[in-house]
């Protein structure tokens, strides 16, 4: 185990601000207090007065206006809120065309015949031959998009922060764009309505992983959770509340409710995607459920019934995610693929397509390393297709711009997390190149930054206790402080193993009254390490945290990564 402290061992003094100057974030009082003042205004917006012309025009005609919904949190939450807003204001039902799997903008084949406006909330901005067919078909097209994109249609109105240069916020998600756009359309029709949507604003934000460093991503973030007004975001914080203790921060949201709604989009059916957004559109709608167990049938509300749905899908995700992996290790160690720089693994016969990102993930983290998961085209057997994710200690800041650098290939999305096309012919030439640009990763070892080294005799609770406080500050690329705690003396009575499944959890329990729990451990790695009776010199380093058991609070460590320095062990004479 290795670590570095980032700063100033300020340990006596204020440690937030420590941690905060830490994380290049000079403006401490305005991070932590974000205010209205942080708000650019909508007009930055380039083409804003454009969209919100045309949207009038078609309403005022009555014509045939179509939503696009995305196929991830920030796309659902993204029509949904300019759904309920044009339903509210008004009155107007709007038709929608879902998802089949997780793709992302339009695709002709499902855009309705009869449509004289579509609407493409979070997605789009690139889709330059689709907005000139709907052109030429006398179909308008509005984008409002966030995502990176080369150049403005020409065919179509776009709205997007990647292409204002008056708008400085280039990280707000889709549902923010729309949420502006709502916010001019109240002021050309001179009602105060987009707010009610706040929620939505922050659900999305977190969940498309924008930075909250910025100010003005922030302020809606933490606006929205103090305002939960949607029937199924209340839903759902009820069913996660065990999860969350209750809290509705950056971090639990990003954890405890977002993953829901993603495992719905990823493997959810055409019939349970449709009614994850009727829940959005805050249905009062009643649904059959039959109690496990029993032949009684109850009429819950959507809302109820959806949140339910919500975390059984995400349990069957994670199933198929785990038996997804299995195979791809396989196939890993089978092709010796972990001795190439990037991690490149074709899964055509191996994962669905709906869970290539989700799996991207996972094993970038255990390899340690950036990977691209492919599957062959069903259309274009010559090409390959998937997903790309960086690893943030590889080194590479931009693993999107990296790949297009150095290879013949297409990547659409986020720096790094991205859909990703390769000629199969291209493939074996764009890993050579890899491997000769880029210096061993797999043997790297990393080190952990800490932002304090918390020596044994200046160790007080309060000092854990004070951080944790501060818990709904990190999230969003703010990350959570990690302290090092060096040379910690414990007793072998003081060194407790907790569960007697494969996963278990290490407690060690230190004089001062603070708890260092480590998950996921081994029986026999305790057994191995923690063999003599006698004292323990160890060094940990994790994250605060308090535990409330029936109102007794014990200060606590989460440990990340430990080591035994030494052992003094008790002699028998």
């Amino acid at each position: 185990m290795k670590y570095r402290l980032i700063g100033e061992n300020n340990i006596f003094e204020e440690p937030i601000e420590q941690i905060l100057r830490n994380r290049g974030i000079t403006n401490v009082d305005g991070f932590l207090n974000p205010s209205e003042e942080d708000v650019i205004h909508y007009s930055k917006l380039k083409n804003i007065d454009k969209a919100v012309k045309c949207l009038l025009n078609h309403l005022g005609k009555n014509s045939e206006i179509v939503v696009i919904v995305d196929s991830d949190p920030d796309g659902f939450t993204s029509a949904a809120l300019l759904v309920n807003y044009i339903k509210k204001v008004f009155e107007k039902d709007i038709k929608y065309v879902l998802p089949k799997r997780k793709e992302h903008g339009i695709i002709l084949e499902k855009v309705p015949n009869e449509v004289d406006l579509l609407i493409v909330p979070d997605a789009g901005s690139g889709d330059f031959q689709e907005h000139e067919k709907l052109k030429e078909a006398g179909i308008d097209c509005i984008i409002l998009d966030h995502h990176e994109v080369k150049e403005e249609s020409r065919n179509a109105i776009v709205v997007n922060s990647q292409l204002s240069p008056h708008y400085s916020n280039k990280m707000l998600s889709g549902v923010g764009i729309v949420y502006k756009f709502c916010k001019a359309l109240d002021a050309e029709l001179g009602i105060e309505h987009a707010d009610t949507y706040l929620d939505l604003v922050s659900i999305g934000n977190i969940a498309d992983m924008m930075q909250m460093d910025n100010l003005e991503t922030r302020y809606y973030a933490f606006q929205g959770l103090m305002k939960i007004k949607n029937k199924l975001l209340k839903a759902l914080f009820k069913e996660q509340e065990y999860s969350t203790n209750g809290e509705k921060t950056i971090t639990t949201v990003a954890f405890y409710i977002a993953p829901l709604i993603n495992a719905a989009i990823r493997v959810g059916s055409q019939e349970e995607k449709d009614q994850l957004f009727r829940a959005l559109l805050n249905s009062d709608e009643k649904l059959p459920y039959k109690k496990r167990g029993t032949d009684k049938v109850i009429m819950e509300h959507i809302a109820k019934n959806t949140a339910r749905l919500l975390k059984n899908l995400k349990a069957k995700q994670d199933r198929q995610r785990d038996k997804g992996v299995v195979e791809i290790e396989k196939r890993i160690a089978d092709k010796n693929l972990l001795a190439n720089k990037i991690l490149i693994v074709v899964v055509t016969d191996i994962l669905d397509s709906n869970l290539t990102g989700l799996v991207a993930n996972q094993l970038s983290r255990k390899h340690e390393r950036p990977i691209i998961l492919l599957r062959r085209n069903k259309t274009d057997k010559k090409k390959l297709s998937g997903s790309a994710r960086g690893y943030e200690r590889s080194g590479i800041e931009d693993f999107k711009s990296f790949l297009e650098q150095h290879g013949e290939l297409m990547a659409q999305g986020h720096p790094n997390a991205f859909g990703v096309q390769v000629k199969v012919s291209n493939l074996i030439e764009l890993n050579n190149k890899l491997n000769t640009v880029l210096t061993s990763l797999s043997a790297k070892e990393f080190e952990l930054n800490v932002d304090f080294i918390q020596k044994e005799e200046t160790l007080k609770p309060s000092f854990i206790a004070e951080i944790h406080d501060y818990r709904h500050c990190w999230g969003g690329g703010v990350d959570e402080p990690l302290i090092a705690f060096e040379n910690f003396t414990f007793d072998k009575k003081d060194i407790l193993i907790l569960g007697k499944t494969k996963k278990t959890t290490l407690k060690f329990k230190h004089k001062s009254g603070v708890e260092f729990i480590m998950w996921k451990q081994s029986e026999d790695r305790y057994n191995e390490l923690f063999s003599e009776d006698g004292n323990y010199t160890i060094t940990l380093v994790g994250k605060c945290s308090v535990n409330d058991y029936r109102g007794n609070k014990t200060p606590q460590v989460i440990v990340k990564d430990f080591k035994v320095v030494d052992v003094e062990q008790e002699l028998p004479f």
